[in-house]
């Protein structure tokens, strides 16, 4: 008996882990509890710098627990490790539409890593309102702000093009002397003058 109210216990923690809102059916704390196993096992990977392993267990875990915000989160940063900024992106966008708004944190998170996948592939504007986005659910991010800051850099770098002055081509190259073998005088002038600082031996 002590067994079956450990696990259901362990469950009900496992949801307040994952972020559950709803009143769930009595079977549920198991998938609930393999799903946040899943999901450490994942971390632990992912902290190891075993990229490949930890995306395998979160799409694992997903697979457990259904679409879950933070589940999706932690599959986008795994994928913009492995370098798959398209599917990264995509797992953050939906990982941001299901965090609750009372969760701060994990927002902000969410929108510093996207900003860091949009400074990675230089798009500067997004970049640059992905990590305001953060800032402003966690101002005293210093990672953000030190980002945000590159990131205004690059765009005072180069203006939009359509700022940008054309300038003028540059002019034609001189016409040709009427000496023959132009170059050949020239090089025979240098080969002939004095070298500072050499010494025969």
């Amino acid at each position: 008996m002590k067994g079956v109210f450990a696990i259901i216990v362990a469950g009900l923690i496992s949801l307040a882990l994952l972020g559950a809102d709803k009143p769930i059916p009595w079977w549920q704390p198991l998938r609930q509890i393999k799903a946040w196993h899943l999901n450490q096992k994942g971390q632990q990977a992912y902290r190891a710098n075993e990229p490949d392993k930890a995306l395998k267990a979160f799409r694992e875990a997903r697979e457990v627990a259904g679409e879950h915000p933070i589940l999706r989160f932690n599959e986008g940063t795994t994928l913009m490790a492995l370098g798959k900024l398209k599917e990264a992106e995509q797992a953050l966008r939906s990982a941001l539409k299901g965090i609750p708004p009372q969760q701060v944190r994990e927002q902000a998170s969410a929108h510093y890593n996207l900003g860091n996948l949009y400074f990675a592939q230089k798009r500067w504007n997004e970049a640059a309102k992905a990590y305001i986005a953060a800032l402003k659910r966690t101002p005293n991010d210093w990672d953000a702000k030190f980002n945000l800051e590159l990131v205004l850099r690059q765009q005072q770098k180069k203006p939009p093009q359509s700022q940008q002055k054309r300038q003028p081509p540059p002019p034609p190259p001189p016409p040709p002397v009427n000496e023959k073998k132009p170059l050949m005088k020239q090089l025979q002038g240098r080969l002939n003058a004095p070298w500072h600082g050499e010494r025969d031996w």
